[in-house]
């Protein structure tokens, strides 16, 4: 197996063939048909050959898309994995050539998942952030009525404010956001959607952010991928400190799925059991959640793979 390791930028990209043998090239489409002129020169095969790059938020996604719709295989690297690869060793030397040539190792030794976005999970990805963005809008402005509301009346008179109108627009573009985001991948919203706790947009953000389950062999797996497995720090037979979940994953999701846990557990029996059988047995209430977020994820790999709808055990009385 073969690996090209690709260190991202805005502007430009460094490919690393082999060790210590790189190129850099545009991030452009011309870049990108150089880059590929440049593989198939050296006699790299699609069907033998790993591409990874780092994910770099949309720096990324030309060269991956292009790619992909040619029929290489391109791996997407964690930031945090790839940033504690390239930081190993003695030297505090970085520069372009070396992260690749970390990202290649890293690509050789099958870190990363496989780009397989497809336009619809795209842009379902592009109108989530959007709404992200504009509810973080939201929540300031109602801070900045909240201080305005207090210094008028403090000071007894009405301080001029054109934040209630910005509220009531940012509101009805959020709703916008919400009815777009319901347009794509309609059929595995709607299958999501029949789970507990999972709503419009939690169902929305696993679909942009998971993309295809069937990447995932097990749950376990994909619980890894959002983030959610737990860590010990071990040496030999010695385990030091508590548990803490890896939060390799995407944050947004977790954020999501956890507000999603704490509804599934209100209504779903076999949850609400086991919140309660946790509690009694003197776990913290946020680590009680956290396993309640595990299981809801294994919910989810089911009906995902299963493709029918979630049939709930019983209800909470």
């Amino acid at each position: 197996m073969n690996a090209i390791g690709i260190d991202m930028s805005k502007d430009t990209f460094q490919a690393c063939f082999d060790e210590g043998k790189g190129k850099k090239f545009d991030n452009t489409e011309d870049g990108i048909k150089g880059f590929v002129s440049e593989i198939l020169k050296l006699k790299f095969r699609k069907n033998d050959t790993r591409i990874g790059v780092e994910s770099t938020g949309v720096y990324h996604l030309l060269l991956a898309i292009r790619l992909t719709d040619l029929g290489w295989s391109v791996y997407v690297i964690n930031p945090l994995e790839s940033h504690k690869m390239i930081m190993q060793g003695l030297r505090t030397v970085k520069t372009d050539r070396l992260d690749a040539e970390k990202i290649r190792l890293m690509t050789l030794s099958k870190h990363g998942y496989l780009f397989c976005d497809t336009k619809e999970t795209l842009i379902l990805k592009g109108l989530i952030s959007e709404r992200l963005a504009l509810v973080e809008m939201r929540q300031q402005t109602k801070q900045r009525l909240g201080v305005n509301k207090l210094k008028t009346l403090a000071l007894q008179s009405s301080l001029p404010s054109s934040h209630q109108d910005l509220l009531k627009t940012l509101t009805k573009n959020i709703k916008e956001l919400e009815r777009l985001m319901g347009k794509y991948e309609q059929s595995k919203q709607e299958l999501l959607r029949s789970i507990p706790g999972i709503g419009q947009t939690a169902a929305a953000a696993l679909v942009a952010f998971v993309g295809d389950v069937d990447r995932f062999e097990t749950p376990e797996k994909l619980v890894a991928y959002i983030g959610l497995d737990c860590r010990v720090y071990q040496s030999g037979t010695s385990i030091h400190g508590k548990g803490y979940i890896s939060k390799r994953g995407n944050t947004y999701l977790r954020h999501i799925l956890f507000n999603s846990a704490f509804i599934a557990r209100q209504y779903d029996k076999d949850l609400f059991s086991y919140y309660h059988k946790k509690l009694s047995e003197g776990k913290h209430y946020f680590s009680v959640m956290c396993a309640i977020e595990r299981k809801l994820v294994h919910i989810i790999y089911a009906v995902w793979k299963r493709g029918t709808p979630y049939e709930s055990r019983g209800k909470v009385e």
